[in-house]
């Protein structure tokens, strides 16, 4: 059960404000026309983990910053995570962030791979996606 949100503290020099779209467990979600998005303070970047119900309705791509969600529950196999990432993110990474999370450098290096991918779970959740579109 979500706080109710005139409870929430949201300090206004946090870096990103995260929240779950979706609990299973306990069969919570987020109602996107009905979440309180006039709380988080304005510039604060919003990070949704969507994990459990991407692809089952419409998402406001507009109010969020970053979204990432695991492939294995709705969109394909086990072994795939998704991130999608608005570009004024990028080149914002601390030093001592390890290379897999630096977005910037993976945008500057399209070509170049860091470390192996689920090349199979890859490629069977973009058949999946591109059959749901």
């Amino acid at each position: 059960m979500m706080v109710d949100p005139s409870k929430w503290k949201i300090d206004p020099e946090g870096s990103f404000f995260y929240f779950c779209c979706n609990e299973t467990v306990n069969g919570f979600e987020q109602d996107y026309d009905k979440f309180p998005w006039h709380l988080i303070p304005k510039g604060m970047p919003v990070i949704g983990d969507m994990s459990s119900n991407i692809g089952t309705k419409p998402v406001p791509w507009d109010k969020f910053d970053m979204a990432f969600m695991g492939a294995q529950k709705n969109l394909g196999p086990a072994g795939c995570t998704i991130m999608i990432i608005h570009e004024r993110l990028f080149g914002h990474a601390d030093k001592d962030v390890p290379i897999l999370c630096d977005w910037k450098l993976h945008e500057e290096s399209p070509d170049t791979y860091y470390n192996t991918p689920a090349v199979f779970p890859m490629y069977v959740t973009g058949l999946n996606v591109s059959y749901m579109n």
